[in-house]
């Protein structure tokens, strides 16, 4: 099985180009560079796509590491649907692709910032409240995984809990203890 690990930025691992013999792709941040990273993996021949990162949390420690099992996306096609659910899509609101993984991920258009929660919609802020954490790509790579028939898993290590002043310093001691994680 051809496996590629996805990325948001090198930033995060310190620049590095493959993890355990197998490459790893940059996607930039967002959905829309998700999207393109993995239909870029997709077109050359990826099967599975490993996802790692930094993400922000609400209820976990800076520095823990957490294997997601679901993503919910950041839209708001209201009145059509409800927050969260895209418009004439059948399943939109919630991925699931890892059954072994209990945590929850909330993808969002935003960088999450507690000092400017008067910015945030009231669903959007239930959603940060009730994820185990929140990225900016996973959604869009869930996404793109299932509709090319690429497999998927995800560790992400919480860098902040909305406060990006010590992003860097947190991704580069936690991207570590995830490569070494025996179960990558």
């Amino acid at each position: 099985m051809q496996t590629s690990f996805v990325i948001a930025l090198p930033e995060e691992v310190g620049y590095i180009t493959e993890i355990r013999g197998h490459p790893v792709h940059y996607s930039g941040v967002g959905k829309v560079n998700a999207a393109l990273a993995a239909a870029v993996l997709a077109s050359k021949g990826v099967q599975e796509v490993i996802n790692i990162g930094s993400c922000g949390s609400s209820h976990h420690a800076t520095g823990e590491i957490l294997r997601i099992g679901r993503v919910y996306q950041d839209i708001d096609c209201s009145p059509i649907c409800t927050y969260g659910h895209t418009a004439f899509e059948v399943d939109s609101h919630c991925i699931s692709f890892d059954p072994r993984a209990e945590s929850s991920c909330f993808t969002t258009d935003y960088f999450f910032d507690r000092q400017q929660l008067s910015k945030y919609s009231p669903s959007y802020l239930r959603m940060i409240s009730e994820c185990s954490v929140f990225d900016m790509e996973l959604y869009a790579l869930a996404k793109s995984c299932r509709h090319y028939g690429m497999t998927l898993r995800s560790y992400k290590w919480v860098s902040d809990d909305g406060d990006l002043a010590q992003w860097l310093e947190n991704c580069l001691l936690a991207s570590h203890r995830v490569m070494a994680m025996p179960d990558l």
